[in-house]
């Protein structure tokens, strides 16, 4: 059995919610998930567009952004600066929920969550957001943000590649 160490200042409460919420010792490695050949079979590249920008880090949580688009002359100087560079963008999520709950108090904060039927455990689609976002049935909560102009159905391209990623976990 583990024993607790009183810290001074920090109420038992205080730490009890902090071994709730603690986040486990490993991080899953999402950077394989979306291949470079993926992301041209589901998007628009025009002649001269490149993946630009391809980072899987975690942030609050494990987040992988994809960029892509005509190479611009700022690119560079952006990337140095920490910054993204400029084009279409696909951002992917990765949260570790402890149970389902934790999914339907994500969704409390959506004003227009639209049920996705037969993906997942649950899923849920949102216009205003552009996202769609589900759970797996090991309550991984993942996040979808697309942002392509040239994608005229995002919904679908988002459930697209919400089975690629359950088909690859």
């Amino acid at each position: 059995m583990r024993k607790i160490k009183y810290v001074p200042g920090i109420s038992f409460k205080a730490l009890l919610l902090l071994i709730l919420i603690q986040q486990p010792a490993y991080a899953a490695d999402y950077s394989n998930i979306i291949s470079e050949d993926y992301l041209r079979s589901q998007f628009t590249f025009s002649a001269g567009d490149k993946l630009k920008y391809t980072e899987c880090k975690k942030k609050s949580y494990p987040t992988c952004t994809y960029i892509w688009g005509a190479v611009h002359k700022k690119d560079e100087a952006r990337l140095k600066a920490g910054v993204a560079p400029k084009g279409n963008k696909l951002q992917i999520v990765y949260a570790q929920a402890r149970s389902k709950k934790d999914f339907e108090r994500v969704l409390s904060s959506y004003k227009d969550a639209e049920k996705v039927e037969d993906l997942a455990s649950g899923a849920v689609w949102s216009q205003k957001r552009r996202q769609l976002s589900l759970i797996t049935e090991d309550n991984l909560i993942i996040h979808i943000n697309i942002e392509d102009k040239t994608t005229a159905d995002v919904k679908s391209k988002s459930k697209s590649i919400a089975n690629e990623i359950i088909n690859k976990l």
